[in-house]
C-alpha cells in the first residue's frame, strides 16, 4: 500500500462512519484542522504523534501510521523541471 491508497482507504472510513473533518481534528488534536485535514488527505507531514492519534481513530496497523507521516505528494516536487 503506498500513501495514495491509504488516503483512499482513510476518506472510505470516513464516509462509513458518517465523520464529519471536524470530528476528525478534534480526536486527533495538535495542530490547526487545516493542518490536520492536509495530514489525513496525504498533503501535510503529520508528527508522530499525530500519526498515532489517527492510526488509533481509523484503526490502522503500525506500518501505515508511518505512511502517515510521509506527504503523498513529495515525490512529484523532485521531479519538476527548473523554469527557463
Amino acid at each position: 500500500m503506498n500513501r495514495a491508497d491509504l488516503t483512499e482507504k482513510l476518506l472510505d472510513i470516513k464516509r462509513e462512519k458518517g465523520w464529519t473533518w471536524k470530528y476528525i481534528c478534534e480526536q486527533i488534536g495538535g495542530m490547526s484542522p487545516v493542518m490536520i485535514t492536509g495530514g489525513v488527505l496525504g498533503q501535510q507531514k503529520m508528527t508522530k504523534p499525530m500519526a498515532a492519534a489517527a492510526a488509533k481513530l481509523f484503526g490502522l496497523s503500525k506500518s501505515r501510521r508511518c505512511l502517515m507521516k510521509c506527504p503523498c505528494a513529495a515525490p512529484a516536487r523532485r521531479c519538476r523541471r527548473p523554469i527557463r
